[in-house]
């Protein structure tokens, strides 16, 4: 599966789905791709869709930002000196 050929069924499709469902489809299909190990800034750069580029930054959004902080913990830098 090649993102090109995703992108032109998508752009078919999305004229069927009603207005009201493309965002939810939008957010299962950028699922889809980043869970089959597609990179985000491939999808990107192959969608050129509004519903597309916003479920890629609900995604990054959501899954990037929670692993930044997950190790953090405030414990482990209250008991440093700081100059």
């Amino acid at each position: 599966m090649n993102l090109s050929s995703v992108s032109e069924v998508w752009e078919v499709l999305r004229e069927h789905i009603d207005f009201n469902d493309r965002r939810e489809a939008a957010d299962s299909l950028v699922t889809y791709l980043i869970e089959n190990n597609f990179e985000i800034d491939a999808i990107k750069d192959e969608f050129r869709d509004k519903d597309i580029t916003k479920a890629l930054k609900d995604y990054a959004d959501e899954h990037f930002q929670e692993e930044e902080y997950e190790d953090y913990e405030e414990d482990d830098y209250q008991d440093e000196e700081w100059d």
